[in-house]
């Protein structure tokens, strides 16, 4: 009988581009992410951000000792799984040492950590992918990351909202309007902190596009690739 199903196992040179693995041929195998808040392709398994981005830890071993203490957090919650998947603003952070990381995106597309103040690391970003009315005409607002939160109607599918941090309260809103200062997220242009100028409505089912200015001038890039930061969100070099 046929195999059905996917697999659980992942080897290194099927880890996807986000994944900022330097030697994919150094092994054979890779931790596989589970299913969580951050699809397989836009993620980083814990172990492996703990073991060979942060360098934290040398063995997997090591990496799950520390996340079976509970000495690491993602989004103020401690996660004791090697295979729980980071995926873009999340909040990582080691309280006994003192150190905090924000996931960003560089210009290859790659997921990186950015270390970040303590003072920080008690919000979090989120970009609004969906919105739905639920019973008892309740706005329910559905996040990047798979968190669903009760709003306002007055946020919009492509804005995004700051958070703290571990409870998700609203903070402010930021919406995705000419002025606003947006990070791109994919393409090539990913990385790249711009202001975005106008948004370009595409006829025929094309995507619709905007244009954005930064230091280098203007260019035309994918709506939906866009990432409302606001003006105080900076990105370490």
């Amino acid at each position: 009988m046929a195999k059905r199903g996917g697999t659980r196992h992942m080897k290194r040179l099927a880890a996807p581009k986000a994944m900022p693995i330097t030697n994919k041929k150094e092994t054979t195998w890779i931790v596989k992410p589970m299913p969580g808040p951050h699809g397989t392709k836009r993620c980083i398994p814990l172990g492996v951000l703990l073991r060979d981005i942060l360098k934290v830890a040398k063995t997997l071993r090591e990496a799950k000792r520390i996340l079976y203490m509970r000495k690491a957090l993602v989004d103020g919650k401690a996660r004791v799984s090697e295979k729980f998947p980071v995926g873009l603003m999340d909040v990582i952070s080691f309280p006994d040492a003192n150190k905090h990381y924000r996931i960003i995106v560089d210009w290859k597309g790659r997921l990186v950590p950015m270390e970040i103040e303590g003072g920080k690391a008690a919000t979090k970003i989120l970009t609004v992918v969906n919105k739905h009315t639920a019973p008892g005409k309740k706005t329910m607002l559905t996040f990047h990351d798979g968190k669903n939160l009760a709003g306002d109607n007055h946020v919009k599918i492509g804005d995004s909202v700051i958070v703290n941090l571990p409870k998700a309260d609203m903070v402010s809103h930021l919406r995705l309007q000419p002025g606003a200062r947006c990070l791109i997220s994919e393409g090539k242009h990913s990385g790249k902190i711009v202001t975005l100028k106008e948004i370009l409505k595409r006829k025929g089912g094309k995507r619709p596009e905007v244009l954005v200015t930064d230091e280098g001038g203007e260019f035309l890039t994918v709506l939906n690739y866009l990432f409302v930061v606001g003006p105080d969100f900076e990105v370490k070099k």
